[in-house]
């Protein structure tokens, strides 16, 4: 797998996300009841941190490969 796989994976995990909060504030408007305060509390509000955590460590995991793939590409590498 290459990185930019990984990467461009992210760009739709974070394009979802966006839709998803627009969603949520549209539905909001009309769903104000105690099921969707806790809705909301139990599940949307955990989910933002989640993925700003993903994305971090998903693009830390990116670059790790790339400096692996480019050492294992350069024969030189392997008789330090």
């Amino acid at each position: 797998m290459e990185s930019c796989d990984l990467v461009s994976g992210l760009g739709r995990v974070q394009r979802t996300s966006a839709q998803l909060k627009e969603r949520w504030l549209a539905a909001r408007t009309h769903w104000r009841d105690q099921a969707a305060r806790d809705f909301e509390q139990n599940f949307l509000q955990e989910l933002a941190p989640q993925i700003s955590l993903v994305v971090g460590a998903v693009y830390e995991f990116a670059e790790l490969m790339e400096r692996a793939e480019k050492a294992l590409a350069d024969p030189d590498a392997w008789h330090e």
